[in-house]
């Protein structure tokens, strides 16, 4: 009986149960590759401060960047990342090199619509 307890608590760790109802989502988001991965952090690092979700009393700068502003419109895109707008962001044509940027579109076509927060507004902030 000693001998039988160990043996059950290493198959219980080896090979955990399986509850139906329990299996991933099929929501949940595909690993990125490595050219995804680069594009998330220099959007972390580049674009986040703009481009996410505020806190709360505050208003977002730029807009929400996801899929469906980027899919079709990539070369749109990268100019504007190289260029910039009028009073508004800043090119990045010499502080990105273009496969940065052409990694933080394929992250973009990763990234879902958010989710409008309940009674938050769609206002944007200031325009210089």
């Amino acid at each position: 009986m000693r001998r039988i307890a160990p043996v059950f608590l290493f198959s219980l760790l080896a090979f955990p149960p399986v509850v139906p109802g329990q299996q991933s989502s099929t929501n949940a988001p595909a690993a990125l590759n490595g050219t995804q991965i680069l594009g998330r952090r220099v959007y972390q690092q580049r674009c986040a401060v703009c481009h996410t979700e505020p806190t709360p009393g505050a208003k977002r700068y730029g807009p929400a960047l996801s899929k469906e502003l980027v899919d079709g419109y990539e070369d749109a895109i990268r100019e504007f990342i190289r260029n910039g707008s009028p009073n508004r962001m800043p090119g990045f044509k010499y502080g990105l090199e273009p496969s940065e940027i052409n990694a933080i579109i394929e992250y973009l076509k990763t990234v879902p619509k958010p989710v409008a927060r309940k009674g938050a507004g769609t206002e944007q902030g200031p325009v210089d």
